[in-house]
């Protein structure tokens, strides 16, 4: 509930200050992401990464794919508290890529 209290705070403060085109982006951003939450605590983030850690390509995510693992992952990482299992099945799902190296490999 704390994030969509401070998403409503920084939504009224942006139109009250509005100044540009960016406020009317961050607005949409902030009405976008309350609809998303539709009332319920966020719990976990995706990043680009962790797919790279889980051993798939981030390059080939866009930002629409993110939201799709995310969603994808919900159940599996918050009821049975398997991140990686739920971000590697959401990615294979998907259709991601995997990486030839691994992270630890490129570096080496």
């Amino acid at each position: 509930m704390l994030m969509i209290k401070l998403l409503k705070e920084c939504a009224e403060y942006i139109r009250s200050h509005p100044d540009n085109g960016l406020s009317e982006k961050l607005l949409d951003k902030i009405k976008l992401a309350l609809s998303h939450n539709d009332g319920y605590a966020i719990v976990s983030t995706v990043s680009r990464e962790d797919i790279v850690s889980a051993g798939y390509d981030a390059d080939a995510v866009s930002d629409d794919d993110l939201e799709r693992i995310a969603e994808s992952m919900h159940e599996g990482h918050t009821e049975y508290g398997g991140y990686w299992v739920a971000l590697k099945d959401a990615c294979d799902d998907l259709m991601i890529p995997r990486l030839t190296k691994m992270p630890n490999e490129i570096a080496q």
